[in-house]
């Protein structure tokens, strides 16, 4: 067999060179020498992430708050290039979440319940029916008080 396999789940948009040249040209860097000056590391840093043939994490971090690079679009070729922060005239909190995701079945009750009030805190329609409700109760109370 003369060509490599391809590394099991792994798509073509996911390979490390991918990932690399994806790196290279949104960050518009020629050189590794480049690539290690915006990130701040040795070069040798660099030649380490190429033979183990992967991107580290703290890479993608690093080039998402110095130039706004979507790592969706790093390590998937998905997605916008670049991220724009908000149009508040603030640059964005760097905050990283990570979400468990589990199914029902390993959910307690407990976590259940608590992601059932908070999607329904977050319902864009909440807003709409606090309004009806505040606004209806007041007019049922002025009513009684004979104001």
């Amino acid at each position: 067999m003369t060509e490599t396999p391809a590394i099991y789940g792994a798509t073509p948009q996911s390979d490390f060179e991918s990932q690399y040249r994806r790196i290279l040209e949104a960050a518009g860097c020629g050189t590794q020498a480049e690539l290690a000056a915006l990130l701040e590391i040795k070069r040798s840093s660099i030649s380490d992430a190429r033979r183990r043939k992967a991107v580290p994490s703290e890479w993608l971090v690093k080039l998402f708050e110095k130039v706004l690079i979507n790592p969706d679009w790093i390590r998937h070729g998905a997605g916008p290039k670049y991220l724009n922060p908000a149009d508040t005239g603030q640059n964005p909190p760097h905050i990283v979440r990570i979400t468990e995701i589990r199914p029902p079945q390993e959910c307690s009750a407990q976590d259940l319940f608590n992601e059932l009030v908070r999607r329904a805190l977050q319902a864009p329609h909440l807003a709409a029916i606090q309004k009806t409700e505040s606004g209806g109760g007041r007019q049922a109370a002025e009513k009684k008080d004979g104001s």
